[in-house]
């Protein structure tokens, strides 16, 4: 068996110091403005005002928080809540209730320009 190496040690550091950011700012993508689909509507919210808002679903309301540039679902009439526990995120979907609420990117480009 060989024996591990100080330059061995440091590589394998440098890898998972950069899988550590990369998974981390992978789920905390900044933009500056929120979509929110429900019930065939479209509602525009800015990322930058934190507040608890409410939309109408096909069931009944669906409540998110927007807070220091996420989002997350605090409560909807869904049955099993599974929207409720996704947390923190920058697409959340309630399926029972038809409301998708994601996070247009600063910037960003659309799939065909780039």
């Amino acid at each position: 068996m060989k024996h591990v190496k100080a330059g061995d040690f440091l590589i394998l550091l440098i890898i998972l110091i950069l899988i550590f950011f990369s998974f981390r700012f992978s789920f905390s993508k900044k933009g500056s403005t929120v979509l929110v689909n429900a019930k065939d509507k479209e509602y525009v919210y800015s990322l930058t005002k934190d507040g608890i808002y409410e939309v109408e679903g096909l069931n009944g309301p669906t409540k998110f928080q927007i807070k220091n540039e996420k989002i997350r679902i605090i409560d909807s009439t869904c049955p099993n809540k599974t929207c409720v526990h996704q947390g923190w995120g920058t697409t959340l979907v309630c399926l029972p209730n038809k409301v998708i609420i994601s996070v247009e990117e600063k910037g960003g480009f659309d799939a065909i320009a780039e």
